[in-house]
């Protein structure tokens, strides 16, 4: 019995300093992770939205906090104006879990400029099918109101979802809408805070 609880002890001891050790491991780290995420995922998606931008919205994105929740913006700076904006947001119901999604929105006509999925654990050859620019462009040009809901058809909306992938084009389309319901809820704002 001695023997057994030695064991126990030792082995405690080694999964706390393991998980001590991970956890100053990722805090240590987190500050790179969120620059190869910045590099890697997001300035790419950004890019690709607004590819004939006069500025590179990367370089010029900041951080703006509201209610607590802090949100990375990219701006899209005309005439030292703010003319659009593209922001990522998470969207629910994805078959593996949330599928976060960048959005570019034109501030001055109201209106969708391009969607990018930049991270999402769907599966392969399935759900990934979402990810695909041709389907993305359902999105695009979308006019937007105060009241404006994006959603699949199926849920009263006008964007049709991926055969077979239902769940992550529910996701995306969840993502899309937290992106127009924070950019219509502060669209006035936003050129106020590009240039503090």
């Amino acid at each position: 019995m001695n023997d057994m609880v030695k064991m126990i002890l030792v082995l405690t001891a080694i999964c706390l300093a393991s998980g001590g050790l991970l956890t100053a491991l990722n805090q240590g780290l987190a500050e790179q992770i969120a620059y190869q995420e910045e590099i890697n995922l997001r300035g790419p998606a950004v890019t690709a939205i607004f590819a004939d931008a006069p500025n590179n919205p990367v370089e010029a994105a900041f951080s703006h906090t509201i209610d607590g929740a802090l949100w990375r913006l990219y701006p899209v700076i005309d005439g030292g104006k703010c003319t659009s904006i593209a922001l990522q947001t998470p969207g629910l119901g994805g078959y593996a879990g949330e599928v976060m999604v960048m959005t570019g929105i034109d501030l001055t006509s109201s209106t969708i400029t391009g969607v990018r999925v930049t991270m999402h654990s769907e599966t392969p050859g399935i759900g990934t099918r979402v990810c695909d620019p041709i389907y993305l462009r359902k999105y695009q040009g979308i006019t937007l109101d105060a009241g404006t809901v994006i959603a699949l058809q199926a849920n009263g909306g006008g964007i049709e979802a991926i055969s077979g992938a239902t769940k992550t084009s529910t996701a995306v389309a969840d993502a899309v809408n937290n992106a127009v319901k924070f950019v219509m809820a502060h669209k006035d704002e936003i050129p106020g805070w590009v240039n503090k």
